[in-house]
């Protein structure tokens, strides 16, 4: 039988400052367009069934701390997208008000971004991109999110969500502001914006 020791261990003294992730060196517009991707086959993504009720998806999302999460139907389907702005804004009650009920009968489905809203690559597509072509696809489209597919394993012949990408992230790892109210059309107005962010 394996012999096992306690760990040596020490008291702490003082306050400690905490250790921050590192994001890899800075990233240029011509890096990889995969350097910016948040990948869920490395971590998975946060969800929230399309079934919950807005004041229980507004408690679980601001719990849960995160600007935004993937939509699932019943068996744990992608289909859409909602953040915490959504759900704490005026679009929960401008929709219980459209549909005659109260806010509380209104339902994460109901005013969820739908999957289509969003545009979206197969992974390997995406190896061939730059950081530089991703922007230009979000000045196209205007959206501020990309999801990115690939071919599912388990279901041959059909794809799966295996990535997203962030305009607010793209801007963060680029180190630069982006105009939300005039969506920069090329990639120089986007470099020299100095206010607003996309989300």
């Amino acid at each position: 039988m394996m012999n096992y020791r306690a760990l040596p261990t020490s008291e702490v003294i003082g306050s400690q400052r905490i250790v921050e992730p590192n994001l890899s060196p800075e990233l240029t517009p011509d890096d990889p367009a995969t350097s910016v991707m948040r990948d869920f086959r490395k971590k998975r993504p946060a969800t929230i069934s399309a079934d919950l009720h807005i004041p229980e998806a507004r408690v679980l999302m601001k719990t849960a701390d995160v600007p935004l999460k993937l939509v699932v139907n019943r068996v744990g389907e992608f289909i859409g997208i909602i953040s915490l702005k959504d759900i704490l804004g005026k679009k929960a009650m401008s929709k219980a008000h459209g549909m005659g009920v109260g806010v509380e009968e209104v339902q994460v489905r109901d005013i969820m971004h739908p999957a289509n809203e969003f545009p979206s690559i197969h992974i390997r597509n995406l190896h061939d991109m730059r950081i530089g072509d991703v922007v230009e696809t979000f000045n196209r489209t205007k959206s501020d999110h990309f999801l990115v597919f690939e071919d599912d394993a388990e279901n041959p012949g059909n794809t799966c969500l295996c990535g997203l990408i962030s305009a607010s992230l793209v801007a963060r790892r680029l180190h630069i502001a982006l105009d939300s109210s005039a969506r920069a059309r090329s990639f120089s107005d986007i470099v020299n914006a100095v206010h607003g962010h996309f989300e």
